[in-house]
């Protein structure tokens, strides 16, 4: 049995269907979760369920304090607080043994997250929270251009389409949310690194707040990025729109053909001088292809998909399209680290 514990119910909807998803399965113990001292009117906010009504529902103990928590000894956390917390969270998780999952982001300024790179050991999981990794067009597409289905990759357009996030007052809060750009980031640029493979060296960026006052931050960004190899990413950000579909739109240029994916009933639609193909019908779940995958990591050390250093990169390359726009320039991405 693994037993694997809940801190946070910030996250909402991830907080509670990553647990409902792990409580079904045979070889897993709920052993415990913790609200982080809210109230239950804030836990309701985020994640329609009282604290104590989750616990009732997962016959698990309910505890108020994380410390309180990791005291139990479980032998894997889920990270699912507000984004600021999530990197000193996982360091002390980290410290005493426990193998962690990070709801996305781990974190949307280097400085929240950089310690953690003293904790790591070979023997513990950290894996990062990112679910379109784990989406079937997108883990079709990226399988597609590994193996050389359109040849070199020499540009890539990702399009995320996403409410914004402000019925929660702390997402609202940039100080503690990271904003649009610092909670969908990882979205844009960890999936253009993982698909392509290749990092942003240079980028622009101009955005603005255009449909959601409540959040004093950039609502609509787009950002140029150029791969080092002088390849090229566009990445757009809608989160003031107020429709959510397409959810996310991505379009691969190689030098053999082109490869798309849209959040619609197909995975992709590859298209070249063979002619037009449709993929398979989608049916995804990606909140268990997440918590399948964090168990895989845990059991077989299997390699995080998405790891603190992709997570690195991410906040780095959040900091220079924030830098960009102060500017009004190009800027380099310094994201090894």
């Amino acid at each position: 049995m693994i037993r694997i514990s809940l801190a946070g119910f910030s996250q909402g909807y991830y907080a509670v269907n990553y647990m409902r998803y792990l409580s079904r399965l045979k070889d897993i113990e709920i052993a415990g979760i913790c609200d982080m001292g809210k109230d239950e009117k804030y836990v309701m906010e985020c994640a329609f369920i009282s604290a104590k009504d989750f616990a009732g529902e997962l016959n698990t103990a309910l505890y108020h304090s994380y410390e309180e928590l990791l005291e139990k000894k479980p032998d894997a956390v889920l990270i699912c607080s507000e984004t600021k917390e999530h990197g000193i969270m996982a360091e002390m998780a980290l410290k005493k043994g426990i193998h962690v999952f990070v709801s996305k982001p781990l974190g949307f300024a280097y400085e929240h997250i950089k310690n953690l790179k003293s904790v790591l050991r070979k023997d513990l999981c950290l894996l990062c929270g990112n679910p379109l990794k784990y989406e079937q067009g997108i883990v079709e597409l990226h399988d597609l251009i590994k193996n050389g289905e359109i040849g070199v990759v020499y540009s890539i357009r990702i399009m995320l389409n996403h409410l914004a996030m402000t019925r929660q007052e702390w997402e609202r809060d940039k100080s503690l949310s990271g904003g649009p750009l610092g909670t969908y980031g990882v979205y844009l640029f960890d999936l253009a690194r993982w698909l392509t493979g290749k990092s942003i060296g240079r980028l622009v960026a101009t955005g603005g707040n255009y449909a959601t006052p409540q959040i004093e931050d950039y609502d609509t960004v787009k950002i140029l990025g150029l791969h080092e190899d002088n390849t090229q990413c566009l990445l757009e950000l809608y989160s003031g729109i107020k429709h959510d579909y397409p959810f996310i739109q991505v379009e691969a240029i190689g030098e053999k053909g082109t490869l798309i994916t849209k959040y619609d009933n197909y995975t992709l639609v590859g298209q070249s001088e063979k002619g037009v193909r449709f993929g398979a019908l989608r049916n995804t779940d990606m909140t268990a292809g997440e918590m399948d995958h964090f168990l895989d990591c845990i059991k077989n050390r299997k390699p995080e998909r998405c790891s603190y250093y992709d997570m690195v990169y991410v906040v780095k390359c959040i900091e220079a399209a924030r830098e960009s726009m102060r500017q009004g320039s190009f800027v380099d991405v310094e994201w090894r680290d």
